[in-house]
């Protein structure tokens, strides 16, 4: 009898354990997810594309060799693969530019250095059909080795064609999910685009002021007639190109 209270003992403790731990990686999964994850889900979005856009003024570089060399060191630093070979050069107006494509697991990079009278720039845009984990390990060591600037886009896709109340609603669910407050907002019939600011994000998302205004989040949702669909464009800070 003694030894069956014991067994049950021992299974009860191992059973409080499991939970605990399912509990803690559930937790933790929620936690370490992107703000777009949480975002898409509330509204029932499918990811079709993560973006990175950063940029940052480097040491000055007059020579293509130069260019070369530092975007080779660069490339080095992110641990990606690179052919010298497929470097392009341009130079007019008195501007040197050097651009490289790279294609690399299921990631498309582009990689800019232009150098001009007032210095050295550098770019890169890179595009994910998967999540940002990559993405978001680049941005580190970028912030780590050259204090790039860096914003996020995502791009995503719903199943319904909402009409313009939908569209506010939807509206609605973004903005709470990610605890916001709007401070812009732009509609019509097919198209709400709205800017606001998190205090959550603000750890996590650069923060711009613009007329005395802090942004971290602009998202945008489109409606598409042609296919009874809607496009959602979430950006962190802001939205840098067409929607």
């Amino acid at each position: 009898m003694k030894k069956c209270v014991y067994y049950i003992c021992i299974f009860i403790i191992l059973c409080f354990f499991g939970d605990s731990a399912i509990k803690y990686s559930i937790a933790q999964q929620i936690e370490n997810q992107s703000p777009y994850c949480l975002s898409f889900a509330s509204i029932g979005a499918n990811l079709l594309e993560s973006r990175l856009d950063s940029w940052a003024k480097i040491k000055t570089v007059k020579t293509f060799a130069e260019m070369d060399q530092e975007l080779k060191k660069i490339l080095t630093t992110l641990k990606l693969p690179f052919e010298e070979a497929d470097f392009m050069h341009q130079e007019h107006d008195g501007r040197k530019i050097l651009s490289y494509y790279l294609a690399y697991e299921n990631h498309d990079y582009i990689f800019t250095l232009h150098t001009d009278i007032k210095g050295s720039y550098f770019l890169l845009t890179g595009i994910s059909s998967q999540n940002d984990q990559k993405l978001r390990q680049l941005e580190k060591t970028l912030d780590k080795t050259l204090h790039c600037k860096s914003y996020f886009q995502y791009k995503g896709i719903i199943s319904a064609h909402p009409n313009s109340k939908g569209l506010e609603t939807l509206a609605s669910v973004i903005l709470k999910c990610l605890h916001a407050q709007q401070i812009d907002r732009y509609q019509d019939n097919n198209l709400i685009s709205i800017t606001g600011y998190s205090p959550e994000l603000e750890n996590n998302v650069e923060t711009v002021e613009l007329a005395g205004q802090k942004y971290n989040l602009q998202f945008a949702i489109s409606k598409n007639d042609a296919n009874n669909q809607s496009l959602v464009y979430l950006g962190f800070p802001l939205l840098l190109n067409d929607y």
